[in-house]
């Protein structure tokens, strides 16, 4: 396992994809270009608002293999807190384990969370493990709750700014739509025969002025087991 390294020691080199970046008290996917730091989004692409400014810590590791992750962050601290941690959820596991069909966390995953891969690292939702791999794909296999949790929360990423984009091309088109709609409004109101009429697309043009995307909405994906933990 590679060793946490402090910035105000030594940074990556100049391209350098795939590590693990400890920020605001936890791990997460980075990627250091040309001397900024980017979070992962699901996108081999690196945006502005993906730069992040509040990196200590990186870890020279390739974090698209599931194997591969940090068990704690740096320092005595954060080593301190993880066997803490271990030791607290090892005695309440032991006393789940003790009633009747109780099972601890520690526990084999009878059915472990599938996840696959394709070239360009999109990560999506797999079959179980004895249904055969598509071609193409590259599978990944949960064997524990913390790598199910890591590679769900890089699909719902990858998820929202796939919508992100599909809303921003939507409303790109639906703009040219409204605009001509609003255009021939005030036609019919400039032309119109009464005031009754005229006063009519006034208040027509108001209601659609105010009108919001009745498309616009947000979508969040979870497993079965997080959704039923988090009450969704």
């Amino acid at each position: 396992m590679s060793k946490w390294i402090n910035v105000t020691k030594t940074l990556p080199e100049a391209e350098t994809p795939r590590i693990v970046g400890w920020m605001a008290g936890q791990a997460e996917p980075c990627w250091f270009s040309d001397g900024k730091w980017y979070l992962y989004d699901g996108t081999f692409f690196l945006t502005e608002k993906s730069r992040i400014h509040t990196v200590t810590h990186w870890m020279a590791i390739d974090w698209m293999t599931s194997m591969e992750w940090p068990a704690h962050g740096p320092g005595i601290v954060n080593r301190v807190r993880h066997h803490i941690g271990r030791l607290t959820q090892g005695a309440s596991d032991m006393a789940r384990d003790m009633r009747p069909g109780g099972w601890g966390s520690k526990a084999q995953l009878s059915k472990k969370p599938v996840f696959y891969r394709d070239s360009s690292g999109k990560i999506m939702s797999g079959m179980p493990e004895n249904v055969p791999t598509p071609r193409g794909l590259e599978r990944i296999v949960c064997g524990s709750a913390i790598e199910a949790e890591r590679y769900s929360e890089i699909q719902r990423r990858q998820e929202r700014v796939e919508h992100g984009r599909e809303s921003e091309r939507r409303g790109a088109i639906e703009a040219e739509f409204q605009a001509e709609i609003r255009s021939e409004m005030r036609t019919k109101m400039a032309n119109a025969r009464n005031p009754i009429n005229r006063e009519f697309m006034r208040r027509a043009l108001e209601r659609n002025a105010q009108r919001g995307d009745p498309t616009a909405y947000e979508r969040e994906s979870y497993l079965h087991a997080e959704g039923f933990e988090s009450g969704r």
